[in-house]
């Protein structure tokens, strides 16, 4: 027996136990409980549903009926994998059976665990209530609809069990279609409710389109694989939508403002962007603008032009625009990389201008670099002089102007000495070199 606090709804109904056990379902009474004399009185009940067999046997102080089902139907309370459809029509069944049912000795009582269902869905009750033989032992209308209601609720809506629905129904949180049901008045209104659904969910039904599971399974991988695909294309169109787009449009404009020698407007057009982002010809154009924008000379300037052409290595486009750009110590590299001693003279005079106004340098690293740089400076001048692109006048003035300079900590007018340098070491550049096929200098 179980406890009276894990008794199932239709045990304390009937004052019975219940047992599942594969495919039979025992129900034992205890005699003193029942109206029963004589077995005798309920042998009927086995031609009800004949496909479940039930066995009747009474000891001094129980009656056992055990009903055994066909392998091939189904208890009701493992439906909870069928679609909503399927549950509906069950349901339908269900309420159609309670309310067709007429026989007056005969008594239903209506839950899941009363019912079970064969391979076409149709429901098959268990136990049957016989007047003046076993419970319940008479009809009660009202008890009967709200059990009806408590089932269909239990089917086609589980959040709750059945015996939450049929004992507390009127706290629960209920969905829509379960409050109208719980709202029927009687059987026979119950079932238009559930038709009403059911023709909602055909008509939703006919909108769709069935596919075989493995079918579908591969039209969501080709998709999945045709979206990977597109996602690619899809994000190099955006990048060149608000990208690569205006780019090119800027690319364009400078060129015709390039062409207009509106010099000034090339360099505020293409500021925004990175060497490696242009073609070699808008470096060319940047550079040269770089060039003709610098403090120099009208003669120093056509020199430097005379050493860029569009068929230089692009080294020294990239040189001219980082001093333009004020990145001296980065056209120092290049400089170097090139092993080009007028231009890294050049970069070293404008990498120490660029010292010297660095404000985010305290005294002491700015002394230490200037240092470097100087000594730098010193070391090329000579190596100039020694190759003779430089005269000994020339060396002594800058060496004479290098000494002449304010303290480091003082930087107020020091940018006019460098400039000064800057100016010489291309006065060097113009006395002294010629431009090769790819714009690199050499000596004369």
């Amino acid at each position: 027996m179980s406890s009276q606090n894990d008794r199932s709804y239709l045990e304390e109904k009937l004052e019975t136990s219940i047992k599942t056990d594969k495919q039979t379902i025992a129900f034992t009474f205890q005699i003193e409980r029942i109206k029963l004399d004589n077995p005798a009185e309920i042998s009927f009940l086995k031609e009800i549903n004949p496909k479940i067999k039930k066995e009747i046997t009474m000891m001094d102080d129980e009656l056992s009926i055990l009903h055994t089902i066909p392998n091939t139907f189904t208890l009701l309370p493992r439906m909870e994998q069928a679609e909503e459809r399927d549950r509906l029509m069950i349901s339908y069944k269900i309420v159609q059976q309670a309310e067709l049912h007429s026989l007056t000795r005969i008594h239903l009582i209506v839950c899941p665990e009363n019912i079970v269902l064969d391979q076409g869905l149709n429901p098959y009750f268990l136990h049957f209530g016989v007047k003046e033989s076993l419970p319940p032992y008479e009809k009660n209308s009202e008890n009967l609809l709200k059990e009806a209601k408590a089932t269909v609720a239990a089917i086609t809506d589980n959040q709750y069990s059945f015996q939450q629905y049929v004992n507390h129904y009127e706290t629960l949180k209920l969905s829509d279609f379960t409050k109208r049901v719980f709202g029927a008045q009687s059987l026979d209104e119950l079932l238009g409710i559930i038709e009403e659904r059911i023709q909602q969910i055909n008509e939703e039904k006919s909108l769709l389109m069935t596919v075989n599971k493995k079918t579908w399974k591969l039209n969501r991988y080709v998709l999945y694989g045709v979206t990977l695909c597109l996602i690619p294309a899809l994000v190099y169109s955006l990048y060149s939508l608000f990208f690569l787009q205006p780019k090119q449009e800027s690319f364009i404009y400078a060129q015709e403002k390039f062409l207009n020698n509106e010099f000034s407007e090339v360099v505020t057009v293409l500021q925004p962007y990175e060497l490696d982002e242009m073609p070699k010809v808008t470096q060319y154009e940047l550079s040269l603008s770089y060039i003709i924008n610098e403090s120099l000379a009208e003669d120093q300037k056509e020199v430097i032009r005379n050493t860029v052409s569009l068929q230089s290595d692009p080294l020294y486009f990239k040189y001219w625009i980082h001093i333009g750009r004020g990145n001296a110590e980065e056209a120092l590299d290049i400089a170097r990389y090139l092993e080009d001693r007028q231009l890294i003279m050049y970069g070293l005079l404008k990498y120490k201008e660029q010292v010297k106004a660095d404000d985010e340098l305290n005294t002491d690293e700015r002394q230490q670099l200037l240092a470097e740089i100087d000594g730098e400076i010193k070391e090329y001048t000579a190596e100039l002089k020694e190759a003779g692109l430089i005269s000994k006048e020339e060396e002594q003035e800058t060496t004479s102007e290098q000494a002449q300079e304010k303290p480091q900590g003082q930087t107020e007018g020091a940018s006019a000495p460098a400039n000064t340098d800057a100016q010489k070491a291309v006065n060097q550049t113009k006395q002294t070199t010629t431009t090769n096929g790819q714009g690199e200098k050499s000596p004369q």
